[in-house]
């Protein structure tokens, strides 16, 4: 679903939380942010991979303990006053705390590289399912 007012563009996709339907959900909001946000293919690709891994995170964790896989949702909007992109990657599952991770280790990077590809990342997990936040100020590399 998409929603456009002049001020805050905003586009809201959901699925079950498996990694294909992350592929289709990064596709949707790739496209919408070709369409929507002015900004550099290097901030573009920061945006895309910190959703992705946001998602991907949600679809290996959020609904462990179930059978079968829950739902998720994002919510992508663009503040053109502030130039300024809000993502928004919501499930209904219980929050797991990130194991500590090796230096060897090959995964657990997700909530790292997230942090270092956004300006600000909020993650408010909770028994009834977590919400990450994030946060990129577009301004920094619009294109003139």
């Amino acid at each position: 679903m998409q929603t456009n007012t002049l001020d805050s563009p905003t586009i809201t996709v959901s699925g079950p939380a498996e990694p294909v339907e992350v592929a289709r959900l990064r596709a949707a909001v790739s496209d919408w942010v070709d369409d929507v946000v002015p900004v550099s293919a290097e901030r573009r690709a920061d945006i895309l991979l910190a959703t992705d891994e946001a998602m991907s995170n949600c679809a290996d964790h959020a609904y462990q303990d179930r059978r079968d896989p829950g739902s998720m949702s994002v919510e992508v909007t663009y503040h053109h006053d502030a130039a300024r992109l809000t993502v928004c990657v919501t499930d209904d599952g219980a929050w797991v705390e990130p194991a500590p991770r090796t230096s060897t280790a090959l995964r657990g990077r997700g909530i790292t590289l997230m942090n270092a590809l956004a300006d600000d990342v909020t993650i408010d997990g909770r028994l009834d399912g977590t919400s990450v936040y994030l946060r990129f100020s577009a301004a920094r590399d619009v294109l003139g």
